[in-house]
């Protein structure tokens, strides 16, 4: 992929892959959050995760740590490898709304919620900042309802946490660098299937440069 390909959609990737991953039977996603300038425990996780990986959702405070790790993708075919060929973000309280790589015409914008859709099924994503989280996931589950998404994937708490709430599932990847509530550095994989109401998804510790399965209490299957 050209790792600097944005759509109209704002979606990071070809137009072909964007189409082939809403399409696909099964679909693996690597989800990530809140780097917070921690480049290179992000590029351990793609580095470990990302070629296996159908796409990518990064739900926001880091977006200049990944826009780096793709920027050097685009010179070195090592960093190209551990790129999925689709990336998702958005714009976490932290994070500017436009980054400007390479040059003055090249720039990608970063919205604050965005739409994909993996194997049919369509996932709302934002950083959080905006829907009072610290009172709770409805507001975000609203959200998702009136773009008739069936999953929502956040960050912000930097708590890794899975729950199910409306029929909608809501899922915290936690902080892969900066974890709260006496959490590890971690990061989720989300497993779906086409035609399957059911989501499997694990958290992953941040540990050197490998990713070990790590259980809190919100592992599991909706």
């Amino acid at each position: 992929m050209n790792a600097l390909t944005q759509d109209e959609t704002l979606l990071i990737g070809s137009t072909h892959d964007i189409e082939i991953l809403a399409q696909k039977e099964t679909a693996s996603i690597l989800i990530i959050s809140d780097s917070h300038g921690a480049k290179e425990k992000l590029k351990s996780i793609l580095k470990e995760r990302g070629s296996y990986s159908d796409a990518l959702v990064f739900c926001g405070d880091g977006i200049g740590d990944l826009l780096s790790i793709l920027l050097q993708a685009v010179y070195d075919d090592s960093v190209k490898q551990t790129i999925p060929p689709v990336i998702a973000i958005v714009q976490g309280n932290n994070d500017s709304g436009f980054y400007t790589l390479r040059n003055k015409d090249n720039k990608i914008k970063v919205p604050l919620t965005q739409i994909i859709t993996v194997c049919g099924h369509k996932i709302f994503v934002t950083h959080g900042h905006r829907f009072c989280l610290y009172n709770g996931t409805k507001p975000l589950v609203m959200a998702a309802k009136a773009e008739n998404a069936e999953l929502v994937l956040y960050g912000h708490t930097h708590v890794a946490l899975g729950e199910k709430n409306y029929g909608i599932l809501t899922l915290n990847p936690g902080s892969c660098s900066r974890p709260r509530d006496r959490q590890l550095p971690c990061f989720a994989v989300l497993n779906i299937k086409k035609n399957s109401s059911s989501f499997g998804f694990m958290f992953y510790e941040v540990s050197g440069v490998k990713g070990h399965l790590y259980a809190p209490e919100f592992s599991g299957l909706w």
